[in-house]
């Protein structure tokens, strides 16, 4: 398996859990729509610059064990490019779109047969607390 594979099941898993605990949190600060659009939008756009600064480390890993501060290196930026996946998922679903697509994977609300070909319904409530992030191969 290479490093892009495991990254992938570690977003598989990884997404999920970050989606929840930022769903929690916005719930729990009580922002308004709007205010939960802009909060994500930032955490999306950090974890890629993460990515873009760090990205190497996690995509060109020659597997070795690491420690120290590149092992610190490599978990902070895969716990940021979750943690914006997971950001930029909740963001699509307030928008009104079911997700977003990362390393060739659908993170977001899944699809039932039943609403494949319904638009999704807008409920126009600044209620942030509704979103969900499940994983889809």
């Amino acid at each position: 398996m290479d490093a892009v594979d495991e990254l992938r099941i570690f977003l598989d898993f990884a997404v999920p859990l970050c989606a929840a605990d930022i769903a929690h949190k916005l719930k729990e600060w009580g922002h308004s729509r709007e205010q939960a659009k802009n909060w994500l939008r930032g955490e999306a756009e950090r974890a890629g610059g993460s990515l873009g600064e760090n990205g190497d480390v996690v995509q060109f890993s020659d597997g070795r064990p690491r420690s120290g501060r590149a092992q610190r290196r490599v978990v902070r930026t895969a716990s940021e490019l979750a943690r914006g996946v997971a950001a930029a998922a909740l963001l699509a679903q307030l928008e009104g779109k079911r997700g977003v697509e990362a390393f060739g994977a659908f993170h977001g609300l899944a699809v039932v047969a039943s609403e494949a070909d319904d638009p999704p319904v807008e409920d126009g409530g600044g209620r942030t607390d509704e979103v969900v992030v499940h994983h889809t191969a």
